[in-house]
């Protein structure tokens, strides 16, 4: 039954019927998606959201069956065959919806998870990568192209070797040419070679490069650009395809939860027919950059897509902004969350930050602890107290500020570390002293003068 006891507009009415008529859906399912879309999500129940969610991915599916390229290539090593034009028939009336034939699923085998970037980037759905202007999206998905058309590594992960799709609404040729030069120089290719693995850069800077567009009741409907860059997409069949980026690409309003889903179901059936997963970049909003988040708009945008990657800098003890990059998994449906690669902007692109050996690090920490013994013995020595728990007296907060630690630019959180271990190591312990009604607890070295 429908989800909400409201009376319906005439263009309720009108937008049901249609909806019907497009997707072959009952009367119920067409209201309930129809409030999906444009009504208060709030007042759904959770199982209403999963079975929307659910009509969504068929539709977008029927569309994607739709897409008949005129020539089939699966690994896309022709530059005639990934170039020429291919025909999408219009969409007619849709078939009734169906259910899905489970009766011989026990004699199938369960099809594999099906990845672009293992654990990072799925295929067939879209993933958004938010981050600061400046930050570095385009060298670092510029880096992953061609680490998908050359079988090459991409910090840590072997993505899936294949054509990659390079769509820029910000950069125009002669920035694109100047980028991809040091990637190509840093990898030891030609342009030739990332030509032949089927690299496709696609600039329109200062060109109209809306991909979705709302109409008068709100409907998000793809342009003319969005179905040639399906039918080229199908051509080629590539394994990755990056939008940059969303404030070019969508005409709607980013606030609308609505009209952003909308949006995000129309990439994805992009990434349905062609068999790519979708890279959409984005910018976060003020909020989103203080929070760490990376978000900005509706939570539209964050519930719609599949993977969500936030790419931020990284601060230096002072609180400044260093050259180093952290690329951080804040979304994944299909895998684990958390993952955060570390980085670091060297002659025009990024490489990998070293991790420092066993010995370097023992070396390191080594260093720490020493500082942390001195300013405790000095502390002591002053009569100044400091504890182990967090407050006004905690001990790495205090030593944090010491010109020591700030000369050796130590952060409390390195020195709340070091404390650790000392505990753990009995170099350290934990003395109370006072009347039994007042007792009051501070460190102190063991052996040493209390």
């Amino acid at each position: 039954m429908p989800i909400t006891t409201e009376p319906l507009t005439d263009w309720d009415r009108y937008e049901i019927a249609r909806l019907q008529q497009e997707t072959g859906l009952g009367l119920n399912d067409a209201q309930l998606l129809h409030h999906y879309r444009n009504g208060p999500m709030r007042h759904m129940y959770s199982h209403e959201l999963r079975r929307c969610e659910a009509l969504e991915d068929r539709i977008a599916a029927k569309h994607a069956e739709t897409v008949i390229p005129l020539r089939m290539n699966d690994n896309g090593s022709s530059p005639q065959a990934r170039r020429g034009p291919t025909a999408i028939p219009a969409l007619g009336q849709a078939e009734p919806l169906a259910a899905l034939d489970i009766s011989n699923w026990d004699n199938e085998e369960v099809p594999q998870r099906d990845w672009a970037v293992r654990n990072r980037i799925p295929r067939r759905a879209v993933t958004l990568l938010s981050g600061e202007g400046g930050v570095g999206k385009s060298i670092l998905t510029l880096q992953l192209c061609c680490a998908h058309v050359l079988g090459r590594d991409w910090f840590g992960s072997m993505p899936e070797p294949g054509p990659a799709i390079y769509l820029d609404a910000e950069d125009d040729e002669a920035e694109l040419h100047f980028r991809l030069e040091a990637i190509r120089d840093h990898l030891g290719v030609t342009f030739r070679e990332l030509d032949d693995g089927c690299l496709n850069l696609m600039s329109l800077a200062g060109k109209d490069a809306v991909l979705g567009v709302p109409d008068r009741a709100g409907i998000i409907r793809p342009s003319e650009l969005f179905e040639e860059l399906m039918r080229t997409a199908t051509n080629i069949k590539p394994v990755l395809i990056v939008l940059n980026s969303a404030a070019d690409l969508f005409a709607g309003n980013e606030n609308s939860r609505s009209e952003v889903r909308q949006f995000v179901g129309l990439l994805r059936r992009l990434g349905i027919a062609s068999g790519a997963a979708v890279l959409l970049t984005s910018h976060p909003s003020l909020t989103g950059l203080s929070t760490g988040s990376g978000l900005s708009g509706s939570t539209g945008w964050t519930n719609s897509v599949r993977s969500r990657l936030f790419f931020k800098t990284s601060e230096t003890d002072d609180g400044g902004k260093s050259d180093q990059r952290e690329l951080i998994v804040r979304k994944n449906n299909y895998g684990p969350t958390g993952e955060t690669v570390r980085m670091v902007w060297r002659n025009g692109l990024f490489v990998p930050l070293s991790a420092p050996s066993s010995i370097e690090r023992a070396i390191a920490e080594h260093k720490i602890d020493d500082l942390f013994m001195g300013l405790l013995a000095r502390f002591s020595h002053e009569g100044r107290k400091v504890s182990d728990k967090t407050g006004t007296n905690y001990a790495p907060a205090k030593f944090a500020a010491e010109p020591e630690a700030k000369t050796a630019k130590c952060s409390k959180e390195a020195l709340a570390d070091a404390m650790r271990r000392l505990f753990t190591a009995e170099k350290i312990r934990v003395q109370e002293d006072g009347p039994p009604s007042h007792r009051r607890s501070r460190l102190v070295i063991v052996g040493g003068v209390s």
